[in-house]
């Protein structure tokens, strides 16, 4: 009847003990990712070369910038993306910025060779240093749950 109790016992210590051992050692850390790190090797062709790491170019990011917070281009304003990413703004207490491009050359020219924006991804989020951390289709409520998730751990690491 006592070795049913010592492992009893043990067997409730032992998971709590791991639990306050990780809790106060261990760390959680999440990352996503930086794009192109190590260079871009699908771009189309008239779009040129492309330094390694890729960056989006200083007078890109002085268009569509407003203040120094991570950026998110969206290329589609329907409905469902537009009521997604007001949920998205309004739990981040607008912590990033949204643009929606206007339909020119310029625009489309950046949307393939600055953004390397391809289908079916219609939004692609910068962050505050030029680097592209993702691209997404908020149209649905699981991918802009996905950017949720991922504009806060970018705005926790910076």
């Amino acid at each position: 009847m006592s070795k049913k109790f010592i492992y009893l016992f043990l067997a409730l210590l032992l998971p709590g003990l791991i639990f306050v051992f990780l809790r106060k050692y261990g760390k959680n850390e999440f990352n996503i990712p930086v794009y192109y790190e190590t260079g871009v090797t699908d771009a189309p062709a008239e779009c040129g070369t492309y330094p390694t790491p890729y960056r989006v170019v200083d007078s890109v990011l002085q268009v569509i910038r407003t203040a120094n917070k991570p950026v998110l281009v969206v290329t589609d304003s329907s409905t469902d993306i537009k009521r997604n990413l007001a949920r998205l703004k309004s739990e981040l207490n607008d912590s990033f910025t949204v643009v929606f491009p206007e339909s020119n050359t310029r625009w489309a020219t950046w949307l393939d060779c600055a953004f390397l924006l391809q289908k079916p991804w219609t939004a692609v989020l910068i962050d505050e240093q030029g680097q592209i951390r993702g691209y997404y289709s908020p149209t649905s409520r699981e991918e802009s749950d996905r950017l949720l998730v991922e504009i806060r751990i970018l705005l926790k690491q910076y």
